[in-house]
């Protein structure tokens, strides 16, 4: 079962109902994951490289959303495992192991942590070739439709005006 989405597959749709279509989409279980996986759209037989992807936890809330405008997924996805306290790109984790109640300084608060997301799944939104002002409204998009913890530890930006879920999901994108 794919847990990968094709972001030219919501053409058409509302807001709400890619709202629905990711609810209801395969999460692969993050200890699942293999690094094959986020190499080919195995849909479209082509490498997968840019888009956004989602974590949820394991009540399928979505706790996490990133992009990938330049790297590949391979080397993002990857990067938010780095099991140093003091490794930057690993901001995932380094969250997942706070709101654990672990502390972020210790490497083996992170080892500890990993059980406990071993669950918690990954969903991948393909949308290559459609460049990083695209991506970056998608995740923009994806953050203020579901409002994901771990993206906003100090709370959710007043900025981000609300959606209008009835609205075409393509067409909303020009307007964030």
């Amino acid at each position: 079962m794919s847990f990968k989405l094709n972001v030219d597959d919501f053409e058409g749709q509302s807001i709400q109902s890619v709202v629905t279509i990711v609810d209801n989409a395969f999460k692969k279980p993050l200890s699942e994951v293999l690094l094959y996986d986020l190499l080919l759209n195995e849909t479209t037989d082509k490498a997968l490289r840019h888009g956004v992807y989602m974590y949820f936890n394991d009540k399928n809330e979505c706790v996490y959303v990133g992009m990938c405008s330049s790297s590949h997924f391979a080397h993002r996805i990857g990067g938010h495992f780095g099991m140093s306290p003091k490794y930057g790109m690993n901001t995932f984790l380094k969250r997942t192991v706070k709101m654990l109640g672990f502390q972020t300084d210790k490497y083996e608060s992170y080892v500890e942590a990993l059980p406990k997301i071993s669950n918690y799944g990954l969903l991948i939104i393909n949308a290559n070739t459609k460049g990083k002002s695209f991506i970056t409204k998608l995740e923009k998009l994806f953050h203020i439709a579901y409002k994901p913890e771990l993206n906003f530890p100090k709370g959710f930006p007043k900025k981000y005006m609300p959606l209008a879920y009835d609205e075409d999901f393509m067409t909303s994108l020009s307007s964030i």
